[in-house]
C-alpha cells in the first residue's frame, strides 16, 4: 500500500476546519496522519479537538507533536504570548479535564523517522520556538534536523525550502492542489501552514500529502464552514479579533 501521509499543524481547537480536512484527507487516500502541534489554542473546540486526536494516536493511525500553545496549557508561558492568545489559553485550560492536559503533556517535541523529521517549531532548539520563515531559519532546522524532509507548522503560512546546488535553502510558494517533487537526494523543509487559523489572507483551512515513495508533496487548501466557527468563538467570549481572524484569514 502506497504512504501517503497527511501533515496538520496549527488546528488551535478549530473543530470545523479539523472536520473538513479530515474529510479530505480521506478522500485523498491518506492512511497515516501527522499533528505538528498547537492542537489547541485561539478558537472555541479544544474538548472535541484533543478526544479525536488522542482517539488516533491511540489507535495508531496518527502521531501528535507537541506546539507552544499545547505547552502554555502546563506551563507558565504568559510572557512567550500576546494578550489575545493568553485569553484564549486561560479559557481553554478551565475546559479541560486532568487526562487532556496529560495528554498534551505527553506529546513528544521532535520526531525523527528514518529519513524525516517531524517538529512544531523548527528543529534548531525546538523548544525555543523558532519560526522557519526565509532563508536562513528553514537552513538552521535543516542542519539540525539531518534528515532530507523536515515538516513543521508554527507559521501558519504554507512555504517549502528547497537545497539549492550551493547548499542555500530556497523559499518557494506551493500552489494548492499542484504535485511537487521532492526528490530525496537534496534536503527540503515543508511549513505545512495553520489547519485552524490561516494568516495569508484566505480563510480556507491548511494541510499537505507527503508521499514518501514516490517523493511528491502537494500542499491543500479546504474550505470549511469558517463562519460558524467564528461565532463559537464569540459565544465563548473569546476576543472578538480571533473570531476576525476565522473570516479575513489574516
Amino acid at each position: 500500500m502506497t504512504e501517503r501521509i497527511g501533515l496538520f499543524a496549527d488546528l488551535h481547537s478549530n473543530l470545523e476546519a479539523f472536520e473538513a480536512c479530515m474529510s479530505k484527507a480521506e478522500e485523498l487516500g491518506v492512511n497515516r496522519m501527522v499533528f505538528l502541534g498547537d492542537l489547541v489554542g485561539y478558537n472555541a473546540d479544544p474538548v472535541a479537538l484533543i478526544e479525536r486526536i488522542a482517539y488516533l494516536v491511540e489507535s495508531k493511525k496518527a502521531i501528535a507533536l507537541l506546539g507552544n500553545h499545547d505547552e502554555a496549557i502546563f506551563k507558565d508561558s504568559r510572557n512567550q504570548m500576546n494578550a489575545h492568545a493568553n485569553a484564549a489559553i486561560e479559557w481553554t485550560k478551565a475546559q479541560l479535564n486532568d487526562s487532556h492536559v496529560q495528554f498534551l503533556k505527553n506529546l513528544p517535541l521532535i520526531l525523527h523517522e528514518e529519513n524525516i523529521c517531524f517538529v512544531h517549531a523548527s528543529a534548531h532548539n525546538p523548544a525555543n520556538w523558532n519560526y522557519v520563515t526565509d532563508s536562513m531559519s528553514a537552513w538552521r532546522c535543516a542542519q539540525n534536523s539531518g534528515k532530507s524532509y523536515t515538516f513543521v507548522g508554527h507559521a501558519h503560512e504554507q512555504a517549502l525550502f528547497y537545497q539549492s546546488a550551493v547548499g542555500k535553502l530556497i523559499r518557494f510558494s506551493p500552489r494548492p492542489g499542484d504535485e511537487i517533487p521532492v526528490l530525496r537526494h537534496r534536503q527540503w523543509v515543508g511549513v505545512v501552514g495553520s489547519l485552524g487559523q490561516p494568516r495569508d489572507g484566505n480563510p480556507e483551512a491548511c494541510f499537505a500529502v507527503f508521499e514518501p515513495g514516490a517523493e511528491v508533496l502537494t500542499f491543500h487548501r479546504v474550505p470549511y464552514d469558517h463562519f460558524s466557527a467564528a461565532e463559537k468563538v464569540r459565544r465563548a467570549g473569546l476576543p472578538e479579533e480571533l473570531a476576525n481572524r476565522l473570516i479575513t484569514g489574516k
